[in-house]
């Protein structure tokens, strides 16, 4: 059975949150993923597995906590934000690097940060008609990107269902205001194969691919911080498309 407009949508939106927060440090006027109620507000509407339900928790524990230690949201951010730069920037190198180059050969993390997978995405947005707003030089490979490709496919497929066309341009609100450091953003082209048929070939050709193994370095390097259970999430929603 066709999946509703609507749950396409709610999962280009989840998706898109998802990417901005991998690819941006936090700001405190778009501290969502601090704020309890979020999360309960993103897991409305679906029925749960209970991998996700449990990273749900694991996210909402983190919030709490947070807040209970009374030094205020900008500290909290802060904190966040050391943890996103060891993690995903350095120095020296990433903790975690977020790029699905660095995890070609399965058990390994390599190196070289351009290789097959950036070519291989940067083909993907332009046969899309998409383009990437790089402030930071971010290879397209990137998880953030991956995702925000993955919400603008959600999106496609909303509008399929919806009976529109199935090509349509990521929405500002879709995209999210926590976006700092890139934005995919485009145009439209044709879909050669159907929309839920390329959104699942994409998934599981690359960010299915690679994100255990990034999750698994995340919790890894910070098993107590906040990404390691945004990053079971996002595994564990890949798992579930």
């Amino acid at each position: 059975m066709p999946m509703p407009a609507e749950v396409w949508t709610r999962r280009a939106h989840r998706f898109a949150f998802l990417g901005n927060t991998l690819l941006a440090p936090m700001t405190p006027d778009a501290a969502f993923g601090l704020d309890e109620a979020f999360w309960d507000e993103f897991a409305a509407g679906e029925a749960e597995g209970p991998s996700i339900r449990r990273a749900l928790e694991r996210l909402k524990a983190y919030t709490r906590a947070a807040q209970a230690d009374g030094t205020g949201l900008e500290d909290a951010v802060r904190r966040v934000n050391v943890e996103y730069a060891r993690l995903f920037i350095g120095p020296p190198k990433p903790a975690a690097p977020p790029w699905e180059t660095m995890y070609a050969q399965a058990g390994q993390v390599g190196e070289i940060g351009f290789g097959r997978a950036t070519v291989a995405m940067q083909n993907l947005l332009a046969e899309a008609g998409l383009v990437l707003a790089n402030e930071n030089n971010q290879y397209a490979d990137h998880l953030g990107v991956e995702l925000l490709y993955l919400a603008e496919l959600c999106q496609r497929c909303a509008a399929g269902a919806a009976g529109g066309p199935s090509a349509v341009a990521v929405a500002p609100e879709t995209r999210g205001d926590a976006l700092a450091a890139a934005t995919v953003a485009g145009a439209v082209a044709d879909e050669p194969l159907g929309c839920e048929e390329r959104l699942r070939a994409f998934v599981r050709e690359h960010p299915a691919a690679w994100a255990p193994a990034f999750r698994d370095c995340v919790a890894e390097a910070a098993p107590d911080g906040y990404f390691a259970p945004l990053t079971a999430l996002v595994c564990d929603l890949l798992e579930d498309l």
